[in-house]
């Protein structure tokens, strides 16, 4: 293919985008048919793919289509690059001094908790960066440490997605055995919980990352099998502790930085 021969299909998925976008109610196939002068059949397969990576969301009565999630993220990662980078070198940093343990990096988004990045114990020194790899609610040390240190707004619509009498009783109990272990996760300053992992027998454990403001920016996980021994456990934590409190103090020093630079200019 010569270098200057466009991908017509992409430049169609162009177009359909640019043609979604800002349809409050969205797009039926044959509007965006209409919109863009793309075939009704070829425009339901670009759709198709674009929705599968979810760059468009199907509606229904009637079947239309709007404007995904992975636009907003696309836009969010850009935005926080900077974050990502600097959390991508302490992962890499504090794994090799705890070659048994995986670490992983995670956000709060709009009430979910996507996992972004990690350094995983069978690859390291590799950083692996995740898209959309959401985290379960109730069951996992860094939801709960959302759970615990989240600004009010996020720890509603987090309860909003997944309501406890749904998502939570069944490894909780009562809410009243969640908010007292929450309340142990302020006090020590990390989440370990010591309930049954779903995902296999691991122990897992999250400490907060946080602004200069002191909100609450992501956190630092990890895991490592729950067999393993007492001292290992101890590591785990004095290590996400550790990596959490370098990310923090490295956004609080660039944000410091900023604002000293807009002063001066």
């Amino acid at each position: 293919m010569p270098r200057n021969e466009h991908i017509q299909s992409l430049e169609r998925a162009t177009k359909i985008l640019y043609v979604v976008a800002g349809v409050e109610n969205g797009c039926t196939i044959n509007q965006i048919s209409a919109q863009t002068g793309i075939k009704a059949n070829t425009a339901y397969r670009i759709v198709r793919s674009l929705e599968k990576e979810h760059f468009l969301l199907r509606r229904t009565n009637p079947l239309r289509f709007t404007i995904g999630q992975s636009i907003s993220e696309l836009k969010h990662l850009d935005d926080t690059r900077k974050l990502l980078t600097s959390a991508g070198k302490v992962l890499v940093r504090h794994q090799a001094q705890i070659p048994f343990a995986t670490l992983v990096f995670l956000e709060l988004r709009n009430g979910i908790n996507y996992m972004r990045l990690s350094v995983q114990s069978n690859r390291p020194g590799q950083l692996i960066q995740h898209r959309e790899s959401v985290i379960p609610l109730y069951s996992k040390a860094s939801s709960l440490l959302f759970m615990a240190f989240a600004p009010p707004h996020e720890i509603l619509q987090f309860r909003s997605n997944y309501p406890f009498k749904k998502h939570g009783k069944s490894i909780w109990g009562t809410e009243t055995k969640l908010e007292a272990y929450l309340s142990d996760v302020r006090r020590l300053g990390y989440s370990a919980p010591t309930i049954t992992d779903p995902e296999g027998p691991n122990y897992r454990v999250a400490a907060p990352v946080f602004s200069s403001g002191n909100e609450l920016v992501g956190a630092i996980g990890g895991y490592i099998l729950d067999s393993a021994p007492q001292k290992n456990r101890i590591l785990l934590i004095r290590n996400c502790k550790a990596a959490a409190n370098y990310l923090s103090k490295n956004i609080q020093k660039d944000n410091k930085d900023h604002i000293t630079r807009s002063k001066t200019s």
